[in-house]
């Protein structure tokens, strides 16, 4: 069947105007959304995309992932303790033994007789319902408590695994365009002393300028040579490390279109109190922990304490001939379970506990001064390393000036090649401490941040 085309509006252009940017739109968000590219294509990376892949893919998020719903298995497992438990159970019986066979039987004739008569077999159903209603278990309150907070564990672990992650992403992603910085100026010093290098071999040959400086500055181009060799193999090391830190398990060409930053310096003081740290997530998580162990022991010792439960339960049974017996009952009871003692199970029960309870209350007293001193010495690397980025972008403009003065100096004849080619090392020695120093710094601002804060949000260098 064929229809007719619909007339044209004449305000379709515009629409179409509107509409194919908005589906182009759309689609480029889906195919961002689905995950990175082939492996023999390109991925173009920014901070917020790299931080996103990571948060997906990711192994160490998925392993958090996996044990917060393993500990939510458990902590829906123990509402069963306080459901009631319904048992249906249903049988076809059939008996066929000897002991049926050849009953005698009296038998009303005249003259009254005695008879063997067969029984067997016997056949009958019986079904019966029970019901059981736990009341009070103690035991069971505190397993619930114990894995209300092992979930709320996992789920603080999980945030920190998330908040340490995005962390390691700005590390590797910073790291990696600090290793192509690191190019860049080797193949800019490269340049400089192939320049170099020109201008001598002119000078030879008008006979102004010795032979020994057209050696040095041939070994100066050799040596930068292989500079620039080393500068590229660390920027595909810094490559491998961000795809493992990502969780990609392809080996896509990686384009990353963000800088590193300007550090920010500090602005607020060296921390002095330790209850900042309060907002961290691996300190709640411990502490949660530590109240499943204490629910861990209030667990172990209720096992002393009785269990009372609602008991019901209706039978019915039927049995064919011979015996023609069909009957029908129901019980309804109160349950009380006790065992004072049950040996060494209960006595090591408690003791198991006791111990994991008082090995994470170390735990957790070793993370507090871990953390104590982690916020200090980050906070104080942060300081360091602003300082040490202000320096190294002095010195490089420093070094510039230096390297443009012997050059002009040594074209007048007034410097030899040695102060040249000294000039040019410490003008690419300058660049490439500025461009550590920047890196650095970016990193343990972050890393400060990591130390004392809670946030999990956007990661901001």
């Amino acid at each position: 069947m064929t229809h007719a085309p619909a007339p044209k509006s004449p305000r379709s252009p515009i629409a179409l105007r509107w509409i194919f940017p908005g589906l182009l739109a759309l689609f480029a968000a889906s195919a961002m959304a689905a995950g990175p590219e082939p492996a023999d294509g390109e991925l173009t990376l920014s901070l917020d995309r790299a931080l996103e892949i990571a948060r997906q893919e990711n192994p160490r998020i998925a392993i958090g992932r996996a044990r917060r719903a393993g500990a939510e298995g458990a902590r829906v497992r123990s509402r069963q303790v306080f459901s009631p438990r319904l048992t249906l159970d249903a049988y076809h019986l059939r008996l066929d033994t000897s002991v049926l066979d050849n009953i005698p039987t009296f038998e009303p004739d005249f003259p009254p007789v005695f008879v063997g008569l067969d029984f067997g077999p016997l056949e009958g159903n019986v079904a019966s319902v029970e019901l059981v209603q736990p009341l009070i278990n103690v035991g069971a309150w505190s397993a619930r408590r114990q894995a209300g907070r092992a979930l709320e564990a996992a789920d603080l672990e999980l945030q920190r695994a998330r908040r340490e992650v995005d962390v390691a992403v700005l590390e590797a992603y910073f790291g990696a365009c600090t290793a192509q910085r690191q190019v860049e100026a080797e193949q800019k010093g490269l340049a400089t002393a192939r320049r170099v290098l020109r201008r001598a071999e002119a000078g030879f040959e008008q006979e102004l300028i010795a032979p020994v400086d057209v050696l040095s500055a041939r070994t100066r181009v050799s040596a930068m040579q292989a500079r620039v060799a080393a500068a590229e193999a660390r920027v595909v090391a810094a490559h491998a490390i961000l795809r493992q830190v990502l969780g990609i398990d392809e080996d896509p060409e990686l384009i990353l279109t963000d800088r590193v930053p300007q550090p920010s310096p500090p602005v607020d003081e060296a921390p002095q109190r330790r209850e900042m740290l309060s907002g961290r997530r691996d300190l709640q998580a411990l502490q949660k922990g530590l109240e499943a162990a204490e629910h861990g022991v209030e667990r172990a010792r209720a096992t002393w304490l009785p269990d009372l439960n609602l008991y019901a339960r209706f039978d019915h049974v039927d049995v064919n001939d011979p015996l023609s017996f069909d009957e029908t009952g129901w019980l309804v009871a109160v349950n009380l379970h006790w065992t004072p003692f049950l040996g060494f199970d209960q006595v090591g029960a408690l003791g198991e506990a006791r111990a994991t309870e008082a090995e994470t209350r170390a735990r957790l007293r070793a993370l507090r001064q871990r953390a104590w001193a982690e916020a200090q010495t980050e906070h104080a690397n942060w300081q360091a390393e602003v300082q040490r980025w202000r320096a190294a972008s002095k010195g490089v403009l420093e070094a510039e000036e230096a390297l443009e003065l012997t050059e002009a100096r040594y074209a007048e004849g007034l410097d030899d090649i040695t102060a040249l080619l000294r000039a040019q090392a410490e003008e690419l020695a300058a660049r490439t401490r500025e461009i550590s120093a920047r890196f650095e710094a970016v990193v343990a601002a972050e890393r400060y941040r990591l130390a004392v804060s809670h946030d999990v949000g956007k990661v901001q260098p």
